[in-house]
């Protein structure tokens, strides 16, 4: 459960651990705008939630599922009412749903794109609604970890972004993300290739694919950089239009390609790639297929929020 999403997946996995999705959905709930000033969860966002999950029971329940992993990332977490949503999805939905620590989250977006790429020493970014996570990689063990308190909606919120952002507003967002990037010692400077985690990042590289008629998934800094320049000139409305931009995405993509350039500029790097791969990945691959002897064609469902 996070704060821009709440999405849905299903694998099928066979009796070696491969696995597949066979089915998804999203509502994109935006659940952090249902957090008020003393960090709690609205009724309305929780109802939300529950509206959400009941409609998903009923696509889960068209399926053999053998089991159902539930998870929470940032908004969540960081709920003051935390106690509260649970026991109320788990009243009335009757699933029970994982708050996923910082650490996890972070942990989790790694484990879901290091076996499907071949780069020895990285960085990683997943950019969600209210949080940021950074992971360090060498010889592709997570050596270092952050979450950030800050995420595309977040930002996008906190500084009024709105229709169409000023240069000054843009400036005054670099400035924040770059402080807050530098603050770690050990991501300054190490020239490592960015990997993109999430739905920015997804919507960066098909937004870069259309342009350039191509499936590369590799973006130079100054294709990023092209992309931002395009989009900031443009007002909400008519960034919908973007091909491989999604419309749900227009009015928070500004505030999450500006934080992957920053991180470009921070880590000094070049090299940006972005990964269909995520955080579920990661939870699919230790909790069900590690865990467990997966039967043949056994199906998984994996509720993210987030």
């Amino acid at each position: 459960m996070g704060s821009n999403s709440i999405r849905l997946a299903i694998y099928q996995i066979d009796n070696v651990g491969n696995y597949k999705e066979i089915k998804k959905e999203k509502v994109a709930a935006r659940l952090i705008n249902h957090i008020d000033e003393q960090g709690k969860l609205s009724k309305e966002g929780i109802q939300l939630i529950l509206k959400t999950l009941k409609e998903f029971k009923e696509v889960i329940n068209s399926f053999e599922i053998f089991k159902v992993i539930g998870f929470a990332t940032a908004v969540i977490r960081q709920a003051s009412n935390q106690k509260e949503i649970l026991s109320e999805i788990k009243r009335q939905t009757d699933y029970s749903f994982i708050v996923l620590s910082e650490y996890e989250e972070a942990y989790y977006g790694y484990l879901g794109v290091i076996d499907s790429i071949d780069i020895v020493d990285g960085v990683t970014i997943d950019i969600g609604g209210g949080s940021t996570e950074i992971t360090l990689f060498q010889n592709r063990k997570l050596v270092e970890y952050h979450s950030f308190p800050f995420g595309a909606v977040s930002l996008n919120t906190k500084f009024t972004l709105g229709e169409q952002a000023t240069h000054a507003q843009l400036a005054e967002l670099r400035t924040f993300i770059l402080s807050q990037f530098q603050s770690l010692p050990w991501l300054g400077n190490v020239k490592y290739p960015i990997i993109g985690i999430g739905g920015t990042a997804r919507n960066l590289g098909k937004i870069y694919q259309k342009q350039n008629n191509t499936n590369q998934i590799h973006l130079q800094f100054d294709d990023v950089n092209n992309i931002l320049l395009n989009l900031s000139s443009l007002p909400v409305n008519e960034r919908a239009k973007i091909k491989g931009l999604s419309k749900k995405r227009k009015d928070i993509i500004i505030p999450g390609i500006t934080t992957i350039l920053t991180l470009m500029e921070v880590v000094q790097t070049r090299y940006f790639m972005f990964s269909e791969k995520s955080i579920r990945d990661g939870i699919l691959k230790e909790k069900i297929i590690e865990a467990e002897s997966p039967k043949q064609n056994s199906i998984d469902c994996n509720t993210k929020l987030g």
